[in-house]
């Protein structure tokens, strides 16, 4: 049986309730991108794509390989501690990569601070279905990684558009990597999702 929010302490209470949002959170900008277009989980992963962009967390706490310098978005979403921080990028051959780093407050050194729980899956899909999207599978990669995909339809069509979320939970900041499709019914490329996914570096 799910646990209740209410049932559990401050620091779990605070991931069950934040996961769900910045799960969200992932799609609005490229989802918006795709609408305007009119129709048609670290220290020992690989290194970055060659030719890729470095991008460094504000306070320079992480870097991530982006297929160019990416470009800051404001999603409009207060957290419990500061709001998100969303960076993106669209390219031509119709790829969206982005990044939401959000912290959550309490100590960084604890279990909640770096672990997610044991329903925050089952919570994680009962988000997206809500919102009408379709999970295709959702799995936990490590204890603080936690992967999604989906379809999200597009407002007032038949179309859908792929997308893989890959959060990560550390030292009570929360991490959310979307590597989406652009085109209408096309899956993603999972070649170039994971490449990305992979290249994320924690400095501190």
């Amino acid at each position: 049986m799910m646990k209740s929010a209410a049932n559990l302490q401050p620091s779990a209470k605070t991931i069950l309730l934040v996961l769900p949002i910045l799960l969200v959170t992932v799609a609005p900008s490229w989802l918006a991108i795709a609408q305007r277009r009119g129709s048609p989980r670290i220290s020992n992963r690989p290194a970055a794509p060659l030719g890729w962009y470095i991008f460094k967390g504000t306070d320079g706490d992480f870097s991530l390989a982006f297929p160019a310098k990416p470009e800051p978005f404001e999603p409009g979403v207060e957290g419990p501690v500061t709001s998100i921080r969303h960076y993106q990028v669209s390219t031509k051959a119709g790829k969206h990569f982005s990044i939401n780093v959000q912290d959550l407050g309490g100590d960084p050194r604890s279990r909640d601070a770096n672990e997610f729980g044991q329903e925050d899956e089952v919570i994680a899909a009962a988000a997206a279905r809500e919102r009408g999207e379709r999970v295709i599978q959702v799995h936990r990669v490590a204890k603080n990684i936690i992967e999604m995909e989906v379809w999200q339809p597009l407002k007032d069509t038949q179309n859908k558009l792929h997308r893989l979320d890959h959060a990560i939970l550390r030292r009570g900041r929360l991490y959310t990597l979307g590597c989406g499709s652009l085109s209408d019914n096309k899956e993603v490329d999972r070649a170039v999702c994971r490449k990305f996914f992979n290249s994320i570096r924690f400095i501190k």
